[in-house]
């Protein structure tokens, strides 16, 4: 049963293919976190436990 409602499943989802191939095939992934980024996470959360601790002593 190839209805109409298939059909386009089926384009989009290779479309989703092809989309995410291309990602894969460059260097450098747009929106990916750097180190920088996974720094400042790190230390935002340290930063927080810290002050809820010492705020709640």
């Amino acid at each position: 049963m190839n209805t109409m409602q298939d059909k386009e499943r089926e384009a989009d989802l290779e479309q989703r293919i092809r989309c995410y191939e291309e990602l894969e095939s460059r260097a450098q992934w747009p929106g990916a976190m750097g180190m920088a980024d996974y720094l400042a996470a790190l230390l935002l959360t340290v930063g927080l436990v810290v002050a809820c601790y010492v705020w709640g002593v």
